[in-house]
């Protein structure tokens, strides 16, 4: 007779986890929560989907000074007009070159397993997410982050061992405080996300 598991696998663990955060997504009416808080709870999903794929996705190896590039990030982006606002995209910059990384290097949506992934357009294709979409889909005007020491509007990055990161690169950060992203709609309204670091755990205040 075989022996009955004891206990989960940290990837099943992982795998549950990441079910439960999507369901709890997508099944509350939409006729029952803004398009504020649509946006916040997508975040806290993705942010959190990269946070356990990141603990099963060993980045580190002894031989690539430039290990640090290949963490799974979340970078928030303005698109190329102005009228259609901001987007971010979730990628792992496996190529570690100077050229932007490509679409086969982003994170597959796990709502509708399309590429967490546009142009700078922000016309998505075929198999590219609208769900990135910050002001086209959601109204969203504004994204700051506190722990952002960058130009650009800020990304957050996940090491296999709780890190967090706000800038990879040279410019190497890991957060030492809890990093708040706050994002504003087209009313002024807005939401905060907490990430703590040590940990990398994903609240909303």
């Amino acid at each position: 007779m075989k022996k009955r598991k004891k206990s989960f696998s940290l990837i099943e663990i992982v795998v549950a986890i990441a079910v439960f955060a999507i369901v709890a997504t997508i099944s509350l009416p939409k006729s029952q929560i803004s398009q504020l808080d649509l946006a916040t709870d997508r975040l806290v999903m993705y942010l959190n989907y990269i946070r356990y794929v990141a603990f099963i996705d060993e980045k580190y190896h002894i031989n690539d000074p430039e290990w640090e590039k290949k963490l799974w990030s979340l970078k928030f982006q303005r698109c190329s007009k102005e009228e259609d606002g901001l987007y971010f995209v979730v990628f792992s910059d496996e190529s570690g070159g100077t050229a932007a990384f490509k679409k086969l290097e982003t994170m597959k949506d796990p709502l509708n397993n399309k590429y967490l992934y546009s142009g700078y357009d922000c016309i998505p294709s075929h198999n590219e997410s609208k769900n990135i979409l910050l002001s086209k889909e959601y109204g969203i005007k504004e994204v700051q982050i506190s722990c952002n020491n960058t130009s650009t509007i800020g990304q957050i990055a996940f090491g296999n061992d709780g890190s967090v990161y706000s800038s990879l690169g040279e410019n190497i950060h890991k957060i030492k405080e809890p990093c708040l992203i706050k994002i504003i709609d087209i009313k002024g309204e807005s939401r905060e996300i907490s990430i703590v670091p040590n940990t990398g755990y994903i609240h909303k205040l």
